[in-house]
């Protein structure tokens, strides 16, 4: 039975200090570079630099396992290993010759594994005519198969054929890595037809485990393909042939069966192995190896590449992988830094976030923490070891402890000034910190902000975007408008709109939300997105969630009439896709995301929307009950409501008087309550609103226009009720600066009696934006009638209340470590 990732509860615990020991003689700087690709399941999220669980402001994945991408790259699984591929003794088991093979280092999207394999004294009197030795390339071992195999073929010669798909494994194409694949597959193609009659009779495990690692490396492509790897794994488990398998051979098949997956998944075709039956079996044998009472016998490579596997294949069955996560942690100061960040991302995406577990990820993570504090050791970590491992480190949830490694690997990317990283690394990083609450709002420390800023100059560099995937743009501004960080205009011209052409509907829904939230305009990335989205609703509209339904029109209704003639045409195709589902599929944040583009966009979409009666009735109930509920007012909002209270009934010189302070006031069209809604002797009624740091963004400190994208909705949602001179903002700095109970009146009677001057929001990008920031101005009457709630006054202080939704995570790419 595979047991798939289930959700556990969050941990907290200090791993700091718990890997003390002498870093000489291990060899930690000469750990591979190669890059990874790790996909991160869905998790619970616990904000570690004060943010809260439920962060309003981002979009939730539609799919559990969604995820940023990482880095593809290709590098095997398998250590290199300089044994002779010919040479050796007799085996008297078998009655013939064997040879001496070993499995070198290949390539695979993910850095996993090892896997020198020795077949225990085979290849005494072999053939001169078979010594592959001489094949230094790919192109040299096809011809040298053609014109051997019909020897090989008509003996039954299972040891030089098994030497033939290690050696397959090992060498790569002189023409470069895109032939690579071509003969490999080739090569493979040649050899399994020859191979599969013969499996039946195998009875060394290493006959098994390294054509399953050869096909690892190359995929199944066809048919015979895909049998030959069901009928080797169904062959290693019978109990004669599993005698015989040595650790490092468990290894290798157990990471060739997680790299048939990743295959399988991203060609949409190929051998699947969590449908063998057998696979509970190998897992199990592997278990029993790990609980052997005297030494297992695994060397950390090797657990390592178990781990990775386990996380591509799915398998989440405590009986594996609790005894692999304490033996990587004995372990872990053996290990290389790729096997680290390799174990530490498995472990994240099999959900190892449970009690039980914690003491081995605590292992794991001193020993990262450890080489980190140490130059030349932290040097042996790449850019993507330590993006991988802030996104392991989002997932684990491991409390507020873990905010020191979480640190330290900030420290390193900005003491490198992000040399040589990529558009994932740079995304996948962005993501995961912000998803921890890292650099949020100018209230975060300075270190913070610094990588932050640092990281999105990296973003600007020529060359470094210019091939990022959609996923990869989407994560990065999906990041930023987390941080609430709004990049310049220019970092999109380096290719998001033409990476957007072929995004899927998450990638496109989520990049809209965000540019909303930064209020950051861009004509042709806009055009972009609206074009793809309304391309796969063309297609049916199966790929997009409620959610990205919601998100999207959130997001037009956040920009108001400087939509474009296309994507207001995309709104009213998105309502009428939402009317036409079950409106049991949206969430409460959704469905007030829906009311709120009903009453900003108005017309086809309002009429569209309203056109399910389910749906109207879901919308208005999730509103009402949404200003219903109970807030406490902050500090703030208690002097600002005191100090009008005090000027209530008093007049100033030009006779203007405050006749009336009243909280909890609704105004129709306004999402939540006004903070504070004044009645003046002139006749105006003038809502009065505080205007909290976490509205503004956080690089544009102290700018009036500054502010995201749900509070320039609420702002144009008070003025369409209030008009232009019934709305006064407070800005939190202008109102912290003042220091007495009469500079506090002052200050609200010379607002209260300024005309109206209305400050446009600077939007960043080439379409305006709306205005943000409006004082108090001559009497225009409201046209609405405003009621009062039970709820109390306030808006509600974070700017995100709106948008209670989060992004996605999705495996794109895949790999391992």
């Amino acid at each position: 039975m595979l047991v798939m990732r289930a959700s556990s509860g969050l941990v907290a615990g200090s791993f700091s200090g718990t890997c003390a020991r002498s870093h000489s003689g291990h060899g930690y700087c000469n750990s591979s570079s190669a890059r990874l690709q790790a996909p991160q399941p869905a998790c619970a999220l616990r904000r570690l630099f004060g943010r809260s669980d439920s962060d309003p402001s981002s979009p939730r994945a539609a799919a559990a396992t969604s995820v940023p991408a990482h880095n593809s790259s290709s590098s095997s699984p398998l250590r290199v290993s300089t044994a002779a591929v010919l040479g050796g003794s007799s085996s008297s088991r078998l009655g013939r010759s064997v040879v001496q093979v070993a499995a070198g280092r290949g390539s695979s999207g993910g850095r996993a594994g090892g896997g020198s394999a020795s077949g225990g004294g085979r290849g005494s009197g072999r053939d001169p005519a078979d010594d592959m030795s001489v094949c230094q390339n790919l192109e040299d071992l096809q011809t040298f198969i053609t014109r051997r195999l019909p020897v090989w073929e008509g003996k039954g010669d299972v040891i030089t054929m098994c030497a033939a798909f290690n050696k397959c494994g090992k060498l790569e194409s002189r023409a470069g890595a895109n032939q690579t694949v071509v003969a490999r597959s080739s090569i493979i193609a040649a050899l399994a037809p020859a191979y599969l009659p013969l499996v039946p009779r195998m009875r060394m495990a290493v006959d098994c485990s390294l054509p399953l690692w050869a096909l690892g490396k190359a995929g199944v492509s066809g048919d015979t393909e895909a049998q030959l790897a069901a009928a080797l794994l169904e062959r290693l488990v019978v109990p004669e042939v599993m005698g015989t398998a040595k650790p490092q051979e468990l290894s290798n098949v157990m990471y060739a069966l997680g790299k048939l997956k990743q295959d399988q998944q991203q060609r949409g075709s190929g051998w699947d192995p969590t449908s063998s039956p057998h696979l509970q079996t190998l897992a199990s044998a592997v278990a029993s190896r790990l609980g052997a009472a005297v030494g297992h016998g695994f060397k950390p490579q090797e657990l390592s590449n178990i781990l990775w596997a386990c996380a591509k294949l799915g398998y989440a069955d405590p009986g594996l992988l609790l005894p692999l996560a304490e033996a990587a942690a004995t372990l872990s100061v053996s290990m290389k830094v790729q096997e680290l960040a390799n174990s530490l991302w498995a472990m994240e995406a099999l959900g190892c976030s449970g009690l039980e577990y914690r003491s081995a990820v605590e292992a794991l993570c001193g020993e990262v923490l450890q080489r980190l504090r140490i130059p030349e050791l932290a040097a042996a970590f790449t850019p993507q070891h330590l993006s991988n491992i802030l996104l392991a480190l989002e997932g684990l949830q491991l409390g507020g402890k873990q905010a020191e490694l979480v640190a330290a690997v900030a420290a390193e990317d900005v003491r490198r000034g992000f040399d040589g990283y990529v558009a994932q690394d740079l995304s996948n990083s962005a993501w995961a910190l912000a998803k921890m609450g890292f650099g949020v709002g100018p209230e975060a420390p300075v270190e913070q902000r610094q990588w932050v800023s640092a990281a999105v100059d990296a973003a600007m560099r020529p060359g470094v975007m210019a091939r990022a995937t959609p996923q990869a743009w989407a994560n990065l501004l999906y990041a930023l408008s987390m941080i609430r960080h709004q990049p310049s205009p220019a970092l999109l011209d380096a290719g998001a709109a033409a990476a957007m052409h072929r995004g899927n509907a998450q990638d496109c829904a989520n990049t809209l939300w965000a540019l909303a939230v930064l209020q950051l305009r861009h004509a042709g990335l806009e055009a972009a997105v609206v074009g793809r989205l309304g391309e796969l609703l063309q297609r049916g509209g199966e790929a997009l969630t409620e959610q990205g339904i919601s998100n999207s029109l959130w997001a037009m209704a956040a920009f108001g009439n400087t939509c474009s003639p296309g994507m207001q045409q995309l709104a009213v195709q998105l309502a009428r896709n939402a009317a036409g589902r079950r409106w049991k599929g949206f969430t409460d944040d959704g469905l007030r995301q829906l009311w709120q583009a009903q009453q900003e966009l108005g017309g086809e979409v309002a009429a569209a929307l309203g056109s399910s009666p389910g749906l109207q009735a879901a919308m208005d109930k999730s509103v009402e009950t949404y200003r219903q509920d109970t807030k406490r007012l902050s500090e703030t909002h208690k002097q600002l409501l005191a100090a009008l209270r005090r000027l209530e009934g008093l007049a100033t010189a030009g006779g203007l008087a405050v006749q009336s302070v009243q909280t909890g006031v609704v105004a129709p069209g306004v999402l939540t309550p006004v903070d504070v809604l004044v009645g003046l002797s002139d006749g105006r009624q003038v809502a009065v609103e505080w205007v909290t740091v976490v509205r503004f963004l956080s690089n544009r400190k102290q700018d009036p226009s500054a502010v995201n994208g749900s509070t320039v909705l609420r702002h144009r949602q008070l003025r369409r009720a209030f008009g232009e001179g019934g709305v006064l903002l407070v800005p939190y700095w202008e109102w912290d600066g003042l220091q007495t109970a009469e500079e506090q009146e002052a200050y609200l009677l010379r607002r209260l009696q300024q005309p109206a001057v209305a400050v446009e929001t600077v939007t960043a990008g080439v379409v305006g934006g709306a205005a943000a920031v409006i004082t108090a101005a001559p009497h225009q009457p409201a046209t609405t009638t405003t009621t009062t709630t039970k709820g109390g006054g306030g808006s509600g202080s974070n700017p995100q209340q709106q948008l209670l939704v989060r992004p996605a995570r999705r495996p794109e790419g895949g790999g391992g470590g």
